[in-house]
Order: C-alpha cells, then structure tokens, then sequence
C-alpha cells in the first residue's frame, strides 16, 4: 500500500486515470461500441475501489497546496466527463425506448430501469410471474 505522505499523489494518479478510461467510454458511448463499455466499466469499478482505500489512508494526513490542487483539479475533472457520459446513456435510453414505441406500437410495454412496466398500475416486475 501506499506510503501516507504519498497517498494523495497516488489518488491523484488514480483520479486522473479515471478521467482517461471516462474519456474513453465516451467515445465507445458515441461509437456504439458495448464490449469496450463493459471492458470500461470493469476499469472504473477497480479505479473506485483503489481511489476510495487511498481516501481512508489520505484523510488526516498532510499535504502541500499542489497536491492537494491535482486532486481537486482531477476530481472535477472526473465529475465532468461522469456526468457527460451518463447524459448521454440517457439519451440512448430515451432512443431506444422512442423508437420501440414507434417500431412495435404503445401496447407491446417497456420495462423500466427499476424492472417495472412502464405506466402501468399492476407493478409487474421483469422476472416475476
């Protein structure tokens, strides 16, 4: 693990990776590309965790202003391109929903992201009977 004083340089380093492999979903986001999405989540998931055992070593140590203005930077830099990269699974869900309704018309139901039909009282859930 980590040396204390070096943790927030090695969160800082892990931070700006993130932001690569984000910046790397979104253009497999824009290509269509899903097996480089699931390759990429597997790298964030890693990155998460790595990123959060290096908080519980860096929280009360010391560190200079120019490393903690590379985290913070990275940081923002992470929220950014994570926010742009869920706007746009958004979008392609809203798509795909749209041109399933206008495809097979309103009676064939969707499910939702909580596995429910959309619009509809029964509250079936995919997978149940």
């Amino acid at each position: 693990m980590a040396e204390p004083l070096a943790a927030i340089d090695e969160q800082s380093q892990r931070l700006e990776t993130l932001q690569k492999v984000l910046v790397k979903e979104s253009q497999a986001l824009l290509a269509n590309d899903w097996a480089s999405i699931q390759a990429l989540a597997a790298q964030k998931i890693q990155l998460f965790r790595e990123i959060s055992a290096l908080e519980s070593q860096r929280q009360g140590q010391s560190a200079s202003p120019a490393q903690l203005l590379r985290r913070q930077q990275a940081l923002a830099q992470v929220a950014r391109h994570n926010q742009q990269n869920g706007a746009s699974i958004q979008a392609l869900g809203r798509f795909q929903q749209e041109a399933w309704q206008i495809l097979f018309g309103p009676e064939n139901k969707l499910y939702g992201y909580a596995g429910r039909i959309e619009n509809d009282k029964s509250g079936h859930r995919l997978g149940s009977a």
